[in-house]
């Protein structure tokens, strides 16, 4: 297993070719193992590589089984031009009960759409017709499945065409893109630690918001309907947040004490934020859109699709730390085997890509890993605040 970093920038004759590497007995970089025969390959590769890595999986043959998932980032470092893979002596197994294919899940879309007009999301027209963008997971199991970490790929629809690249092929059986593919891998791991989140929220305080006698009155939400607040202690939502948030951002004069907030001229210190409502019985959701505008909607709070909201349920906003779009993960163990996930800042702009990481290429033998800008699971908990991550190390395989 290893990461590599830079592929692009290892030869200057031709383009780095997942299929070729892996196709070659002494590649290099796609090292076959020296002590087993392979039953499987497990290759994660950031966007550039989509079409490449579809090709690598799906157009040649193999003697082993091969999958490949196209993520934000390679790990540790959030690497934005990355490769990486691990061998396997006994075969990683396809969960089917659990695994949907891209063409099963653009069915039931499509199900839904036609006949649930309020179903919730983000939705685009396209000749008439709504159709969401899907989120599509790559989940491993481990441990003989008591443990399990899911990753949410990364969008490839201008790279290839359809919203991310899952792809899997076993032996003797066809080709599938999927939405949701769950492997179980043969090997036991131990997380050996996960960034505390703490770390990276600030509650967001009253900041001249009237929520009645004193500034430290409790938060409740007075009417909502499916991921939407509309009013807390009877006022407009977004409210609290235009008055709270403006304040904590864009303070006029340095703060009189340390904290997250950074300059109070820094452009990156507006976008770079997040804000989270955490319910009363500690489910915690990103607010992705509300404020501003006219109309009975510029009061509103709209949080995740999946969120569920009761009125009555007590509220609390917190608010992310400025944080780094390259995250600091080192290798962990040493000498032991080590898998990383994490949770990253997003990229918007083809330029800040440009910036970041090193400039040469380079191999890290012993380490696989994978980011995303959404989220990442260990078994049902969500870590989708940036910076986040956990480190895991491989026991026995």
């Amino acid at each position: 297993m290893a990461t590599i970093v830079n592929p692009s920038l290892l030869s200057s004759k031709s383009a780095f070719s997942i299929a070729e590497e892996i196709a070659k007995s002494d590649s290099k970089y796609i090292r076959k193992p020296k002590s087993f025969a392979p039953a499987s390959l497990l290759l994660v590769a950031t966007p550039q590589y989509a079409n490449d890595l579809y090709s690598a999986v799906a157009e040649h043959n193999h003697p082993f089984s091969i999958y490949g998932a196209i993520v934000d980032v390679t790990s540790p470092g959030s690497r934005r031009d990355g490769l990486s893979y691990i061998w396997t002596s006994n075969p990683i197994a396809l969960d089917k009960d659990k695994s949907m294919t891209l063409e099963e899940s653009r069915a039931i879309d499509s199900n839904k759409i036609s006949t649930d007009y309020t179903a919730r999301g983000r939705y685009i027209s396209k000749g008439g017709q709504n159709w969401s963008l899907s989120r599509l997971y790559l989940s491993l199991g481990f441990n003989g499945g008591e443990n399990s970490i899911k990753l949410q790929a990364a969008n490839t629809i201008f790279e290839t065409g359809v919203e991310g690249i899952l792809v899997g092929k076993s032996s003797g059986e066809d080709v599938q893109l999927y939405n949701t593919m769950n492997l179980v891998m043969p090997m036991t791991i131990a997380i050996e630690r996960a960034k505390e989140t703490e770390s990276l929220l600030q509650v967001l305080e009253n900041k001249g918001w009237k929520l009645g006698e004193g500034a430290d009155v409790d938060m409740y939400i007075t009417s909502a309907k499916d991921n939407i607040i509309k009013t807390i202690n009877g006022k407009a939502a977004s409210s609290f947040l235009e008055t709270s948030l403006a304040a904590s951002l864009f303070l006029e004069v340095p703060p009189p004490m340390k904290t997250p907030f950074g300059k109070t001229d820094d452009g990156f210190n507006q976008k770079s934020r997040t804000v989270y409502a955490v319910l009363d019985d500690k489910s915690r959701y990103r607010v992705i859109a509300g404020g501003g505008g006219w109309g009975a909607r510029a009061g509103m709070l709209v949080l995740d699709p999946e969120a569920t909201i009761h009125e009555g349920s007590r509220i609390q906003f917190l608010v992310s730390a400025k944080h780094d779009t390259q995250s600091e993960l080192d290798n962990g163990s040493g000498d032991n085997t080590t898998i990383f996930f994490e949770c990253v800042a997003p990229i918007e702009l083809l330029e800040e890509a440009e910036t970041i990481g090193d400039k040469d290429a380079s191999t890290m033998d012993g380490v696989f890993g994978a980011g995303s800008e959404n989220r990442f699971f260990i078994d049902n908990k969500k870590y989708d605040v940036y910076g986040e991550s956990c480190i895991a190390v491989i026991k026995n395989e």
